[in-house]
């Protein structure tokens, strides 16, 4: 080995702690900023030379690479936790809101609202003939109908609220699919199988963890150093192109449905985590079946209160009476699904009467209906051939049935075990079918006379009022069994079990999160302590080799002057 051999191990010296050196600042510049991970410069001894029968003398140091400081196990751990934690943030948050639209236990909610409805009828039974009471109950009964359709309204806006979070975060994700896309087609032109490029992985990976807020992804790295993201076992970037997301909404029967679908060929994603995923089960699982429920109380309420009224009387009958709910074809058996009518009706009667106001005389006649081969035009003409005089019933233009006396005479009803007075809306209580129009009916608003408070058509009679008070303990077929009360009180129980659930889950997932983020940093986080050392170190390296190079300059020098 000659002092030639010797510059060649100082420069290499030199040339490595200069790298390192860079390296170290480098590190130190980006100890803030985030995504970036710790990038170390690893040296390697060089080849050593033989200079003797049994000696070796090494020929300095090389740079073998740049690498980062990334654990690949602990980082899909930390995006998987990212997900969850979005999602729980999701669900805590409208599992909140719809806790506190429904505003149990408050005094200002329905439970209150439907008992205030119901003692009404129960101060009626005590009253039936006191006008001032009669207008009580009707504004209870507004009062309980006004605040279930202002609620239906809330959750319907909380429903668009989830939409447009929805679409936002599908739009985001599809922007970060075509970054991550680019990102890729630089790293492979840039690398091109040799070495890595840190700073454009960095970008990556940070892009990669933005969207693991959106939706659960995983990552396949390929030989070219570009990566294919799935969703579930679906790619969403294979390679350089992004195949894009895109979000479809689809109507079935009365619902609008949303999903989540891959532009480039239409594939339905299943998402489970992230703000996407949790907003596509907020709307499934909690929004939508909320409405369900409260729809189905309103419909409930309507038809019950219809059933027990339409077959009362108040202090006077009707002249004329038209049905609240539309048939959409009077031509067709009124069970069959043409007819649209919102309540179950079946096989019965109900008794019809006709009364002479000036003399008191009734006569009355009982008409049966079948609903399974009879419809409205049917039910019209067994009405008006049931041999009752002064009366006559016809279907209005827009579907309804309407029941007409003559001047000087009342209609009115009673014994209807068919429910059809109910389910066509004759002589009700409330307008409207769920909780989107439920409303009094404003005939009774116009003359409260009308409200039925008694039964039989025996004066002063209160059991139509306390057959409404029994509404709050009946026992609901429709509602599995339960009452009014006991099948709204499930519902609130239900939901603020998921909502102190929600809130445990993302107290859990935020702490995960962290820990494993803690853990990523202390692997692939800056030290400006270490930095610092490892500089001073590298510094150090540059100082002997400089002098190194030196002593070795003074060597060739003196040979120089001694030939």
């Amino acid at each position: 080995m000659g002092l030639t051999s010797a510059l060649h191990v100082g420069q290499s010296a030199i040339l490595a702690s200069q790298a390192a050196i860079q390296v170290a600042g480098n590190n130190m510049a980006n100890a803030a900023t985030p995504g970036y991970h710790r990038q170390v410069a690893g040296l390697t001894p060089g080849l050593s030379n033989r200079i003797g029968t049994n000696s070796f003398v090494g020929t300095g140091v090389k740079l073998r690479d740049i690498s980062r400081a990334v654990d690949t196990a602990l980082q899909t751990r930390v995006r998987g936790a990212i997900a969850r934690e979005a999602r729980t943030a999701i669900d805590q948050r409208f599992l909140g809101a719809l806790e506190s639209l429904q505003n149990e236990l408050t005094g200002n909610d329905i439970s209150s609202k439907l008992s205030e409805f119901i003692n009404s009828f129960s101060e009626l039974a005590n009253n039936p003939n006191d006008d001032a009471v009669r207008s009580l109950v009707l504004r209870q009964a507004t009062g309980v109908a006004d605040y279930v359709q202002n609620l239906r309204g809330e959750y319907g806006r909380l429903r668009d609220e989830a939409d447009r979070a929805l679409a936002a975060s599908v739009e985001k994700a599809d922007g970060l699919l075509q970054q991550i896309a680019a990102v890729n087609g630089e790293i492979a032109q840039t690398e091109q199988g040799a070495g890595q490029a840190n700073g454009l992985r960095d970008r990556r990976d940070q892009l990669v963890s933005d969207l693991s807020e959106l939706l659960d992804v995983s990552t396949i790295e390929q030989p070219n150093g570009s990566i294919d993201v799935l969703v579930g076992s679906l790619p969403v970037v294979l390679a350089g192109q992004s195949r894009g997301l895109e979000l479809r909404t689809k109507t079935v029967g009365d619902d609008t449905r949303v999903e989540v679908r891959i532009k480039a060929d239409g594939s339905t994603l299943s998402v489970e985590d992230g703000q996407i995923g949790a907003l596509l089960g907020q709307r499934a699982n909690t929004i939508d079946p909320a409405i369900d429920v409260l729809d189905t109380f309103a419909r409930e309420l309507i038809f019950q209160a219809n059933r027990v009224h339409s077959q009362g009387q108040g202090k006077s009958g009707w002249s004329s009476v038209t049905g609240l709910v539309q048939v959409a074809n009077p031509t067709t058996a009124l069970s069959a699904d043409a007819t649209e009518l919102p309540f179950d009706v079946r096989n019965g009667s109900f008794a019809l009467h006709i009364t002479n106001a000036a003399t008191g005389l009734r006569e009355s006649a009982l008409v049966s209906f079948d609903p399974a081969t009879q419809s409205l035009n049917d039910l019209v003409a067994s009405i008006n051939a049931s041999g009752l005089g002064n009366l006559s019933a016809s279907v209005t233009g827009d579907g309804r049935l309407s029941i007409t006396a003559s001047a000087g005479f009342e209609v009115s009803f009673s014994e209807d075990s068919s429910g059809v007075l109910a389910g066509l809306g004759i002589n009700a209580l409330f307008a409207g079918s769920d909780a989107t129009d439920i409303a009094v009916n404003q005939a009774l608003l116009d003359d409260p006379r009308l409200l039925a408070s008694g039964l039989d058509h025996v004066p002063g009679s209160n059991g139509s009022a306390l057959a409404m008070v029994g509404l709050e303990s009946l026992s609901i077929e429709a509602l599995g069994g339960r009452s009014l009360r006991g099948y709204w009180q499930a519902h609130v129980n239900g939901n603020a079990v998921r909502t102190a659930a929600a809130n445990d889950a993302a107290e859990s997932a935020a702490i995960v999160r962290e820990g494993l983020e803690a853990q990523e940093l202390a692997v692939g986080g800056v030290s400006l302590d270490e930095e610092s050392v490892d500089l001073i170190t590298y510094q150090r390296q540059f100082q002997a080799a400089a002098r190194f190079i030196s002593v070795i300059d003074e060597a060739m020098q003196t040979l120089l002057s001694i030939a």
